[in-house]
């Protein structure tokens, strides 16, 4: 399954605590406007491809804590009902994996709204393998055995280009759950 994805910029109003909707009242606009989607399963390995524009990226922060790194986030709905933009809710979770482009390794994640994020180190099997080149990331996730993916068959992206300081809730999101039933 192929598809272009036109991306929204996460509402910063939505964010925990007050302070990012305030600082950051002019993050209306997703900085990363498109990706590229490519999801294929075959043998209960999903193979995710996820493509952006990206005209200077940020590998690393070199400890300086005003640096953020380039990433990409795939989300899965732990039940049908799921929403998420919130990250689920508390009946409602929803699962996810990310990477980081200062990291070897992705991360697994899992929460049930906002602010309840729990990361954690991926399943060994578990691979992300990035590069970038001519403007252009490329991300290939390779996940076997994702058993909330396998069920739901859905799936939403989440960007956040380091340059512009995207980082937590600051993010590019698509507009909602892709059914991925076709690629499997």
């Amino acid at each position: 399954m192929d598809r272009d994805l036109d991306l929204v910029v996460a509402p910063v109003g939505l964010t925990p605590g007050g302070y990012v909707a305030r600082a950051h009242a002019d993050h209306t606009a997703p900085r990363t406007p498109r990706a590229a989607l490519h999801v294929e399963s075959a043998g209960g390995t999903w193979q995710v491809v996820v493509r952006w524009e990206c005209a200077q990226p940020v590998l690393n922060i070199d400890g300086d804590p005003t640096r953020f790194v380039d990433g990409v986030a795939l989300l899965v709905p732990g039940t049908d009902d799921a929403p998420w933009m919130t990250m689920g809710a508390p009946e409602h979770p929803v699962e996810g994996v990310l990477w980081q482009a200062d990291r070897a390794r992705p991360f697994r994640f899992r929460a049930a709204g906002l602010g309840s994020v729990e990361r954690g180190a991926a399943p060994d099997d578990w691979r992300a393998e990035a590069a970038w080149a001519d403007g252009r990331w490329t991300v290939r996730f390779t996940l076997p055995a994702w058993a909330a993916l396998d069920r739901s068959r859905r799936l939403a992206v989440a960007v956040w280009q380091g340059k512009a300081a995207e980082r937590a809730s600051l993010k590019s999101v698509s507009p909602g759950w892709i059914d991925v039933a076709e690629a499997a």
